[in-house]
């Protein structure tokens, strides 16, 4: 959904913002665990009843996991251990956001559900890349869309407004499970046509 815009800050932030946290001493690595401790600070501030953080770390979050990709391809660092690093923290951060989500009130049932189809988002594409398929921009809803929705949801939670989170996080849920059917038959026709063409 977000795919021209995710390209084009893919190419700019390397050339501007991550080539001058780079000259600052700023290393990949060190936003990746700066982005994940900010969402582990989530659930907490929601238990400490600090719920008007919580739109801020999520932003924040958010924010760590672009300058991180930005700061490696503007240092030419990166590795194959940082994209498995960042991918590892990433899906311990959407625990930590939807445990947050839970805690402040969203139905939890229907919380946990889409965190498991978030999760299959995310195991679909490592899938898919292990078998040598293309994976980027397949699906409705990628990890930004999901964290722009947990945003905007986060805001409406300051509003009290828990049945229309509940009902937003059902969409969550719909929107993960579409994007894990959208992964599996693309896999499966990219590997048809592999088996095809070989």
């Amino acid at each position: 959904m977000l795919g021209k815009l995710r390209k084009l800050i893919n190419s700019l932030a390397p050339t501007t913002v991550g080539k001058a946290l780079y000259k600052a001493g700023v290393t990949p690595d060190e936003l990746t665990y700066m982005g994940l401790a900010l969402s582990a600070l989530a659930p907490l501030a929601v238990y400490l009843g600090k719920l008007i953080a919580l739109p801020f770390l999520i932003l924040l979050a958010g924010l760590m996991d672009v300058l991180d990709g930005a700061v490696a391809r503007a240092s030419g660092r990166t590795t194959a251990f940082g994209s498995y690093l960042d991918s590892m923290t990433d899906r311990v951060s959407d625990a930590f956001l939807f445990l947050a989500m839970a805690l402040a009130g969203v139905n939890q049932y229907i919380t946990l559900i889409a965190l498991a189809f978030s999760l299959m988002v995310s195991y679909a594409r490592a899938k898919g890349e292990l078998l040598n398929v293309k994976m980027e921009g397949v699906g409705l809803a990628e990890r930004s869309e999901r964290l722009i929705i947990l945003f905007v949801m986060s805001l409406l939670l300051l509003l009290r407004q828990l049945l229309v989170d509940d009902i937003i996080m059902a969409v969550v849920a719909v929107l993960a499970a579409a994007t894990v059917i959208q992964r599996s038959v693309h896999v499966k026709r990219s590997i048809g046509q592999t088996r095809t063409t070989t």
